[in-house]
């Protein structure tokens, strides 16, 4: 599979898995045969751009080319028009961390069971995808995922999760009820920039 197009697919497939959307339902509603899907995803095979836009549209996303610097403005009005129904993929570099940390919490649901600390640290998790982060924040993210992955295989890891879905909790709060801080343009143009 050709570099340019493996973030694409890959961000195609993990909206797919979040959207509990299988490959064969893919298939139905893409007009592609479930083998198809399995191939590209799995990069064994590269799509053809008919072939790309019939998967994400079947998964209710466009494709559009939008103009280089154009693209972070384009980003932060997906995000703040995003709902929680929708899975939005904007390639931020956390995101993957994210996905990665999810996706552990659902396998420790199925060993341990559900629990309140686990559906409330899969709950933020998700919510904290879609906030811009600042760097402490983040790192913060990262210390309480490293240590979610440190003790996943511990019987006895009740009240770890319980702190670590109350320190998700306190970033989640105070992410969503900070201060307002001076509005930033979602995008600016250069100087000579006036035909953009």
């Amino acid at each position: 599979m050709a570099y340019q197009s493996e973030s694409l697919i890959s961000q195609a497939r993990e909206i797919r898995e979040a959207s509990a959307v299988s490959q064969r339902a893919l298939s139905e509603r893409a007009g592609l045969t479930q083998s198809h899907i399995s191939q590209i995803e799995s990069g064994k095979m590269e799509p053809g751009l008919s072939s790309f836009i019939d998967m994400t549209r079947a998964l209710d996303l466009e494709l559009m080319l939008v103009p280089k610097k154009l693209v972070p403005a384009v980003l932060g009005l997906v995000k703040a028009q995003a709902t929680p129904d929708m899975h939005i993929h904007a390639g931020q570099p956390n995101d993957k961390r994210f996905a990665r940390a999810e996706r552990l919490v659902k396998k420790m649901k199925q060993l341990y069971g559900s629990s309140a600390d686990l559906d409330r640290i899969e709950e933020t998790l998700r919510f904290l995808r879609r906030v811009n982060l600042s760097d402490q924040e983040m790192q913060l993210v990262r210390e309480l995922i490293a240590r979610l992955e440190r003790y996943k295989a511990s019987a006895q890891a009740a009240p770890i999760f319980r702190d670590i879905a109350q320190n998700l909790q306190r970033l989640r709060n105070s992410t969503a009820h900070a201060a307002p801080s001076e509005p930033r343009p979602a995008y600016s143009l250069d100087d000579g920039d006036v035909n953009a």
